[in-house]
Order: structure tokens, then sequence, then C-alpha cells
């Protein structure tokens, strides 16, 4: 063998062995998106007051839907699946095709067992009978399956409340619900920290505080039906954990006066606010009794990783403990979930179905709200609007050097842009549809029990 055929077959190999060493690389990486293994089965515990489970069969990729009395709420097919080869590296869908319209609904990559699939149909009073769904990616064969049939709210001509712990929060989980019904918006906290996109956090979270008293206009919520708190961001934990100790938060309480802004009077009748975890709850009081919504939308504590998330529903429940409500409605959603920060899966064009889950917290019915394709447009103005969810302002550069500067930082953030790993809420929030979790006034003590066992140690 002459020594050019060594080289070129070396050269060969080596690089063989990178491409590989990449693709084992890119494959390894792309399953980090999910902080649990993707085989495992979905495990709701829903309250079988609230949910009907329906025995069906997939034959042929066809589902037909049996005869049901009454109101059709949400409906979900539940149903084993698996990912083909492809489905480790592309994201698996399936598309579901009935009663004249169809969805895509996507997975995780790798994604095996027991998944749930939103039908079409829900909130009617006949629904299609029959169901077809293709696979993109992912496979099933015929088998045993269920529908489950899950209580829906009746939100039409009510109140509702909707609590933000950061700014932008009630943007992200229910624009398209708050923009289409009589609504308030109560931000928690002023939402500023630094973390590299802005050097100054007293700025960040007056831009903040103002972009959560803005925005909600956009959505048709008057000004006075819109306050921020005030609190610190991240001081929520910490005010709670005071109060079991029964000491004194680190945060002084200055800094709350200097972002309380808003409907203050109207909705908190004035009141001056601390630092600590009795006046959070005293200020949801204050709101609860000044607007008594018939429903409010706040974070899942057990599906929702961040802790002003948690906080915020965790002083909720003592607030309406505190006025003995027995007529509020929780419809609860998740921002940050606790499993994979990626969720919702898919592009923006596909529906939100239930998030991961496996076992630990009781479930009531599920309300999927759906948005048209002009509400999504709207939501995505919305959005855009909040100052943290945008690259931060640039001034304008003059002068060769400086236009060249800029258009080069452009470039290199374009490039580093990851297509995969991509955890814009312009990518996860707009979308057909947006999912809460519908707890009714005797179902709120699941929640409790939650917070109880995991929050109030």
């Amino acid at each position: 063998m002459t020594r050019s055929r060594k080289i070129r077959r070396a050269a060969l190999i080596a690089g063989v062995a990178l491409a590989t060493a990449l693709f084992a690389a890119e494959l390894h990486r792309r399953q980090g998106l999910y902080w649990y293994p993707v085989d495992q089965d979905y495990a709701y515990d829903f309250d079988p007051r609230q949910a009907a489970v329906l025995p069906v069969r997939i034959e042929r990729n066809t589902v037909r839907l049996p005869e049901h009395e009454g109101r059709c709420g949400t409906t979900f097919l539940r149903l084993q699946l698996s990912s083909r080869l492809t489905g480790w590296w592309f994201e698996p869908c399936i598309e579901v095709l009935g009663g004249g319209s169809s969805s895509k609904q996507c997975f995780e990559r790798g994604a095996r067992g027991t998944r749930y699939v939103l039908l079409p149909g829900t909130g009617r009073s006949s629904p299609p009978r029959e169901i077809e769904l293709r696979g993109h990616h992912l496979d099933w064969g015929d088998h045993d399956a269920a529908i489950m049939l899950l209580e829906a709210p009746e939100l039409s001509g009510k109140r509702v409340l909707v609590l933000a712990p950061h700014p932008d929060d009630a943007e992200i989980a229910a624009f398209g619900l708050y923009s289409t019904h009589e609504s308030y918006v109560v931000t928690m906290t002023a939402g500023g920290y630094v973390d590299g996109l802005y050097d100054d956090a007293a700025l960040r979270s007056d831009v903040r505080t103002w972009d959560s008293l803005a925005v909600p206009l956009w959505g048709g919520v008057p000004a006075g039906r819109t306050v921020n708190l005030g609190y610190l961001t991240n001081s929520l934990q910490e005010f709670h954990a005071a109060a079991l100790a029964s000491a004194k938060p680190a945060r002084p309480g200055s800094a709350v006066g200097r972002y309380r802004k808003g409907a203050v009077a109207a909705l908190l009748g004035g009141r001056p606010a601390e630092a600590n975890w009795s006046s959070v709850v005293a200020d949801l009081a204050a709101v609860l009794s000044a607007v008594r919504p018939d429903f409010v939308v706040a974070p899942h504590p057990a599906l929702d990783s961040a802790p002003d998330h948690q906080y915020t529903t965790a002083a909720l429940l003592e607030a309406l403990e505190q006025l003995n409500d027995t007529c509020t409605t929780l419809l609860l959603y998740t921002n940050h979930h606790v499993h994979a920060e990626h969720y919702p899966f898919g592009p923006s064009d596909s529906t939100v179905t239930l998030p991961p889950w496996f076992g630990g917290a009781r479930f009531a019915g599920v309300y999927s709200h759906p948005l048209d394709s002009q509400a999504q447009v709207s939501k995505l103005f919305a959005l855009e609007a909040m100052h943290d969810l945008r690259a931060p302002p640039e001034r304008v550069t003059t002068g060769p050097a400086g236009v060249l500067a800029q258009r080069l930082r452009q470039a290199t953030q374009l490039v580093l842009r990851d297509p995969v790993g991509d955890y814009s809420y312009f990518r996860r929030a707009v979308r057909p549809n947006e999912i809460f979790f519908v707890y009714g006034p005797a179902d709120r003590g699941a929640v409790a029990d939650y917070v109880n066992q995991h929050l109030n140690r």
C-alpha cells in the first residue's frame, strides 16, 4: 500500500470516527432536554368524580368514540406508543384528525409508554365519532386504550383573576384566556434580577413592573384591573421559610414600596406592604375580597418548578382559607415544568397536551382553552412587548467600525442559536391552545395537601 493511500485511509477513518463522536454527542444532548427517563409511563391520578374513563380500541390507526351522554368536556386518548429509530433524533408527533379538524401533538425524543393525546371536539355536545391517528417518527400497534372525559369549567360570563409570579407569566400562561373574559391581572413581584442581560437589577425591575401593568391593556384589561404587589424576585420562598421559623426574613421591606404600582387603591385598599409572608397573604386576601373572582388562574405547585410560582399558589390557598372561600375555582398552569423546561414539546403550531408526570399528586379536571389564529397573533405581540422575553436593547452605533462590530455580534448570536433546545416562549407559549388544571372548591384540598407535604416543611 502506497503512502498516499495510507494517508487517505487514515483520514477517512478519522473522519468517520469524528462524525460518529459528534453524532453521539448531539444525540446525548438532545436527550438531555428531558430530566427523566423518556421510556417511562405518564401516570396521572385523576379524581374519579371529575374523570370518566371509557375503554376503546385502536385499530388500523382509527379510534371510534363510544356513546356518551352530556357535554364532552376535555377529552384525551390514553394510549401506548413508541418512537421509531428516527424518533430519537427528531421530535415524534401524532397527527389527530376528526370532525373536520386536525392537530399535531409532539412528545419527547425516544418517547415510549403511556401518553395522552388531546382529541378534537372538546366542549362539544356531539364530538366526532371517529378519530384517525397518523404517526410521525412514532408507532403504535392495535391495542386497547382509553378515552378520558374530564370536567371542563363553564367560563362564559364569569370573572377571572390571573396571578403572575413575575411580569410576563400571565401572558405566557393565559393571555388567550384572560383577553376573552372579564379579567384582572395581579403580578406578585417586580421580576428584577441580574443574569448577564442587564447589569442594573433596579432598572430591570422598573421596566418589568411597567410591562406588567401596560401589556394587559393589549389583552383588553383596563388599567384599573392590574396591580404589581412589588415584592422582590425570589423572595416568596424566603418569606415563607421565615414565617415557618418565626423569624424575620433577610430582605428589607423598603424595596416593596418602590415597585408597588397600578390599581393599589382599588384592589388592595391602598394598604402598604411589608417584606414578609403575612403581608403577601394579606395582599391576596384583599385582592380576592375586592375582585370576588369566579376563577383564579395560578401556577400548579406540583408541576411548576420555580419557587416564586409554587409559593404564589401557597399564599393563594392561605388567603382563600382566611376568607372561608367555598366558591372559587382554580385554573392552574405550569410555565417552568418540573420535569422538562423544554415543555410544551414541538413547534409553535402544535397543540399542547398533558405534560410529563409520574405520580405523586391528585388531579381534578383539565381545561384546554382554544386560540384561533388571530388570538395567537395577539398573544405573540403581547409576549414580544415584554422586555424580558426579547434581547435587551442596544445603542445604535455609528461609523463603519461600530456598525461592523454590531453586525458581527448579531451574526454570532444567530450562529450560536440552538434550533433544537429552543426554550423560547415564542415557541412554547404561542400555541393553538392553553392548558389549565381545574380544581373546584371541593377539589382544592388535593392542591393544599401537596403544598403541606412538599412546601410547608
